[in-house]
């Protein structure tokens, strides 16, 4: 006679479920459904568990059977029980290599999903984490990074969940075969150019067979309780950044006082200008780049920049600011012309998204009044003697006010600039937007953000 036992992966799922982690009522619950067995597992599981599940399918569109693979992940979604969805990943995200890329975008594109309180589950397990750490470990990565994956953390509207990365892959397994359950196996999975491939098929078997079977679990042990000294930087920063509030009230969140910088020790001052990066949604530099920008706090040489991949930096006036480094006005690869939200036409200027959503502080790079999705819109770059029409129709030369924006000079003849009809200039991208076009925070608004930050709802870097 056969056990009636639930299998070990709907008991540990449940466990945590009606622990430390209760999804919230009344809110969509979603999961990122590749096809895998992971995923396939994680869906299944949920579903046979009482949960009501919505499952995202993004096609990559790099695979001749990708299409077809998302056919059968909408034909087995259904027939599960589950709402589907197909999302196509946009050909121009940016990314530091093809992983990097359809990570970025993947995530992207299903934080646009989620409506607020909205969860997004997904399947990575023990051995996923303890690859992470791996990855972060090989590329120099600090605390942040070899903390791995965290459990749960903010995207979009939403929370993104990660309810197995105590799990070990083999009771996913034995949860398919048990419940017999077909899945995909995506070729890419095999290839040894991936970074990840190598490590999860060479690496971590060589390492257990040179006398640690339990590499994996004691790997991803050791990003538990790295991710404890995350948390603790993140107290640090958070109270520090309190303070430093207090003491310089009438600095914006987009400026830091040197003065203030160069009261720190140096390893304080890298601790709070990650933090201050992340806060901003800006890419944190490499220990290289970064100790390069203390370099130039230190001397405190106004005009002074200092530019990585996904940032830059400014010093002017005693002050530093810092802006995502937007791949398309670079390398001046975007189109002037029209442009109008309601008509669902992709922005012309590559690695940049836009979408209309609930908004709060400190996230989108720009969040502007809703009259805004439903009006004719134009980019174009400046114009020498430009004068801007105010949102008090007086006239202000377009050259001090690229200057009050702190834009540097290098990048003022080809910034994208966003205009109305009127001779309004509503924003320009990555550094500013006009007071009377932004949204109030709490409102629903037409946001524009760098694909290449992971977003979250909310005010962004170029509001004022």
């Amino acid at each position: 006679m056969g056990s009636s036992a639930p299998p070990e992966l709907e008991r540990r799922l449940q466990t945590r479920l009606q622990g430390d982690l209760r999804p919230p009522g009344g809110r969509i619950l979603y999961v990122a459904y590749s096809g895998g067995g992971d995923s396939t597992a994680l869906l299944v599981a949920l579903l046979s568990l009482g949960y009501g599940v919505h499952a995202l399918h993004v096609d990559h569109g790099w695979h001749p059977d990708s299409a077809q693979w998302a056919r059968f992940c909408q034909q087995q979604a259904v027939a599960l029980g589950a709402f589907f969805t197909l999302l196509r990943l946009p050909a121009d995200t940016p990314g530091e290599g093809p992983e990097d890329q359809a990570r970025r975008a993947r995530y992207a594109l299903m934080a646009a999903q989620l409506a607020q309180g909205d969860w997004l589950f997904t399947a990575q397990h023990l051995e996923d984490q303890a690859e992470t750490l791996l990855l972060q470990l090989l590329r120099g990565a600090g605390v942040a990074g070899l903390a791995a994956m965290p459990a749960q953390r903010p995207l979009g509207a939403g929370l993104l969940v990660r309810p197995l990365l105590d799990v070990p892959q083999r009771v996913l397994r034995d949860y398919l075969e048990q419940r017999r359950l077909p899945f995909l196996n995506d070729p890419a999975n095999a290839d040894v150019r991936y970074d990840r491939v190598r490590v999860r098929n060479v690496l971590l078997p060589q390492l257990r067979d040179l006398g640690w079977p339990h590499a994996a679990a004691n790997i991803a042990r050791a990003a538990d309780n790295l991710a404890d000294m995350r948390e603790i930087a993140e107290d640090w920063f958070a109270l520090r950044w309190q303070r430093y509030r207090a003491d310089y009230p009438e600095l914006s969140a987009e400026r830091l006082s040197l003065a203030y910088l160069q009261s720190l020790s140096a390893a304080a001052q890298r601790v709070f200008l990650r933090g201050w990066l992340r806060k901003r949604q800006i890419s944190v530099p490499s220990r290289e780049r970064l100790e390069a920008l203390q370099g130039t706090i230190a001397q405190g040489r106004g005009g002074a920049r200092i530019q990585w991949e996904g940032g830059e930096a400014w010093l002017r006036g005693g002050l530093l600011r810092a802006w995502p480094q937007p791949r398309a006005t670079a390398e001046k690869e975007w189109e002037e012309g029209p442009w109008c939200a309601a008509l669902e036409k992709p922005l012309p200027i590559p690695g940049w998204q836009f979408a209309l959503r609930d908004t709060s502080p400190d996230s989108f790079h720009h969040a502007l009044a809703e009259r805004f999705a439903e009006t004719s819109l134009y980019w174009r770059r400046r114009r020498q003697g430009e004068r801007v029409l105010t949102g008090q129709g007086q006239h202000r030369p377009l050259k001090k006010l690229l200057l009050e924006a702190e834009v540097p000079p290098d990048r003022r003849a080809d910034v994208p600039l966003l205009w109305d009809e009127a001779g309004h200039l509503i924003l320009i991208l990555g550094y500013y937007t006009s007071p009377w076009a932004s949204a109030p925070h709490g409102s629903t608004a037409l946001c524009l953000w760098n694909a290449g930050a992971q977003p979250t709802a909310g005010k962004g870097v170029g509001s004022t």
